[in-house]
């Protein structure tokens, strides 16, 4: 009871903040030097709807790469390694714009891998149906990262301290975030811009890939659950960092790529690569090299990371 009422008690201050975060920009901004539309002025006040759809899918796609990247294929997987360098803005930049921390995210991954497409899971379609996943992801994600058999593999990720200090403070960098995108666009466009890029990781990270690629596509491999391949729709896929070949993932999950054929791609990956020519990565993971080699594996991928070197 203690940890339900801390909790509502973290939630309040947050949306507290976030209003007064608002408020104050409505009251400062217009009658200050920097003119009611915040500091780059009248940047969406033309082409507006275009605007914001192009800004609103690169910073998508800079969200769910970071988290593919790091969250995903490093910290929960070990398929490679990121130099801190690249890991922490990583981090931070998923802490900023959606409150998460890779601890929670990396155990409830882990537990979706080992409960996938079961009445445990949280992210199955097949069980709560597609419009819940979709639409409702986020929350369950929030209700899972809470779940005893989660917190026990939560606590035994070795983390650093600044990542201790990200899961202990998930919403302290949110409302920084949407100060700042408040007063460098208005209160108007600012509050728009900044309720869309906190949508992004519930519609495309969460609820999108789970919903969409446990339940349409095809099959390379029997996973053992319902996941399917979604790569071919392209923009999707390229927004999401290759996430949608699912079915390829939850199979060899400590592959590197998520692209294990010819007609299959994944940027993801790419980057992974280019990181690792200067240096920035290293790529740890075994990519299938066809379609049998990948076959005879037996890399389930879904145990808890030991402790980093």
């Amino acid at each position: 009871m203690n940890k339900y009422f801390k909790q509502k008690t973290i939630d309040t201050v947050f949306y507290f903040l976030l209003a007064f975060t608002w408020l104050l920009a409505i009251l400062v901004i217009p009658g200050s030097s920097i003119g009611p539309n915040g500091f780059f002025g009248d940047f969406f006040t033309t082409h507006t709807v275009l605007k914001f759809g192009v800004v609103w899918a690169l910073m998508a796609h800079l969200t769910i790469s970071a988290m593919s990247i790091s969250y995903h294929r490093v910290h929960t997987h070990q398929a490679a390694k990121l130099s801190k360098l690249v890991d922490y803005p990583m981090q931070t930049w998923l802490w900023f714009i959606s409150s998460l921390s890779m601890l929670d995210w990396v155990a409830v991954h882990i537990y979706h891998h080992a409960m996938s497409d079961t009445e445990k899971d949280p992210h199955s379609p097949k069980h709560k149906g597609f419009w819940h996943v979709f639409f409702m992801g986020a929350h369950d994600f929030t209700q899972a990262k809470s779940w005893p058999e989660v917190q026990k593999i939560r606590k035994r990720l070795n983390a650093t301290a600044y990542e201790k200090f990200i899961g202990d403070h998930l919403f302290l960098a949110p409302v920084v975030f949407a100060a700042i995108q408040i007063f460098a666009f208005g209160p108007l466009y600012g509050s728009i811009l900044a309720v869309l890029n906190f949508m992004i990781t519930p519609l495309f990270a969460v609820g999108g890939v789970n919903a969409l690629a446990h339940m349409f596509g095809y099959q390379n491999y029997d996973a053992k659950d319902n996941s399917h391949n979604l790569g071919f729709i392209f923009p999707l896929n390229w927004i999401i960092a290759g996430e949608l070949d699912h079915n390829n993932h939850h199979r060899f999950p400590k592959s590197p790529s998520f692209a294990h054929r010819w007609f299959e791609f994944d940027i993801g990956f790419v980057y992974l690569r280019m990181m690792s020519l200067v240096g920035l990565a290293k790529i740890t993971g075994t990519v299938p090299t066809s379609h049998a080699a990948v076959e005879t594996s037996d890399d389930t991928g879904v145990q808890p990371m030991p402790a980093r070197s």
